[in-house]
């Protein structure tokens, strides 16, 4: 009986996370632990990452459909991130700050990157994902009129610890 108790309970919790946990964006959502979202641009598709705790949730599909692909992001473990800052002149007062956020799973690495062009330019936002380190599988910008971004440039980002793999996929402006 016991055992048929903590059965029903798991798949209760899966079920719980799973329509708790669906893309959407910002304008769209009432989970109040939503801190990134975003459309990929010229794509129904949606990315949507949730805080939870110590975790983060990227979860990847159509809006307000059952999640394609939910990966829950633990730093240390599968979570990283990196960030670069290059002058965007010689007098080294116009800069590009890039940062990346990644989602590790087995030899598929999920980035998400942010350039802040500081008023230089738009900034913007890309999807990429990649196979071992180095073969790029699928990069899209998304469409910065739809982003709600409350995750980079805050002390939970700049806590997260530094990827140290292979930067193959990185995509920067240098």
């Amino acid at each position: 009986m016991k055992k048929i108790i903590i059965f029903f309970l798991m798949i209760l919790s899966v079920t719980i996370f799973s329509e708790e946990y669906k893309p959407y964006l910002k304008k769209n959502a009432t989970n109040k632990n939503l801190v990134f979202s975003a459309q990929i641009k010229d794509s129904k598709k949606v990315i949507s990452i949730y805080k939870e705790n110590k975790k983060l949730i990227y979860v990847y599909g159509s809006e307000g459909e059952k999640a394609e692909k939910i990966i829950i992001g633990t730093a240390n473990k599968n979570l990283f991130k990196n960030e670069n800052e290059i002058p965007l002149n010689e007098n080294n007062n116009n800069k590009l700050t890039e940062n990346f956020i990644l989602f590790k799973v087995k030899n598929y690495t999920y980035l998400i990157s942010f350039y802040n062009n500081y008023g230089v330019k738009e900034n913007s936002y890309t999807l990429t994902v990649a196979k071992n380190d180095e073969e790029i599988l699928f990069d899209k910008e998304l469409d910065i009129s739809t982003v709600y971004d409350n995750l980079f440039n805050t002390n939970f980002f700049k806590k997260l610890p530094y990827d140290n793999g292979v930067v193959a996929y990185y995509v920067t402006y240098d």
